[in-house]
């Protein structure tokens, strides 16, 4: 199933103007992306995966440069925990 980014809506009236995702996997909220305010060019996004258990080996997050990078390092660490979800 395809990953969908929607607004979160989350952010307060200063940070209005910064990108603030949910991402979803058909109706489940699987994780968020968002960006950094402040934060060095090179951290300014910020993605998430939002699981209650995985392998200690899985990254489940991290602060990268771009929406892009965050968008293909979320989706590779999602298919990664699906991978390892499956073997259970």
């Amino acid at each position: 199933m395809a990953l969908t980014m929607r607004p979160t809506g989350l952010s307060s009236r200063v940070d209005k103007d910064r990108p603030d995702y949910a991402v979803f996997c058909g109706k489940w909220n699987i994780g968020r992306i968002y960006e950094v305010r402040g934060s060095p060019d090179h951290l300014r996004w910020f993605w998430a995966l939002h699981f209650p258990s995985k392998p200690a080996s899985l990254h489940t997050d991290n602060r990268v440069a771009t929406l892009e990078t965050a968008k293909v390092e979320f989706e590779a660490s999602w298919r990664r925990w699906l991978k390892w979800a499956k073997r259970g």
